[in-house]
């Protein structure tokens, strides 16, 4: 078989046509897959901009919502002005997960995703003082981020 006789594969989707932020029934908007996203596969990047901790925490405290992720023991991406990955609502039951590789977020497929799912990431530990109360509606819901 010659190299131009050989099937090619598919380019790959740029995220923005992978998912699209609308409103969500989990909280405020959120972020929902466009096309079927593969398991394990890297589905984008979260963007922003790199703050020094804690100056980064102190920037946030009073917020009512939050676009931090602390990505070292000394730096953070706020992402309040980045992009669309930005809206991933929390899940105690999630379907994505987040990678910090050299300071960089990025966004993975736990399973297959059909489109149309909202995606969603376990937040973990909150900066917000005594949590927040959790509306994932997961089975087993911990009612508290």
């Amino acid at each position: 078989m010659k190299p131009s006789e050989r099937p090619r594969r598919a380019a790959a989707r740029p995220a923005e046509q992978r998912v699209a932020a609308r409103r969500s029934p989990l909280n405020g908007t959120g972020l929902f897959a466009r096309t079927r996203l593969p398991a394990r596969r890297k589905i984008g990047e979260l963007s922003g901009t790199l703050v020094r901790l804690p100056a980064a925490w102190a920037t946030v405290a009073g917020a009512r919502k939050i676009y931090l992720v602390q990505v070292s023991a000394r730096y953070a991406l706020e992402c309040s002005d980045g992009n669309d990955f930005k809206f991933l609502n929390h899940s105690c039951e999630p379907n994505c997960f987040l990678r910090v590789y050299r300071r960089r977020v990025e966004v993975y497929a736990l399973r297959s995703l059909a489109a149309g799912t909202e995606l969603t990431v376990d937040y973990g530990q909150t900066p917000h003082r005594n949590g927040m109360r959790c509306t994932c509606g997961a089975a087993r819901c911990r009612g508290v981020v």
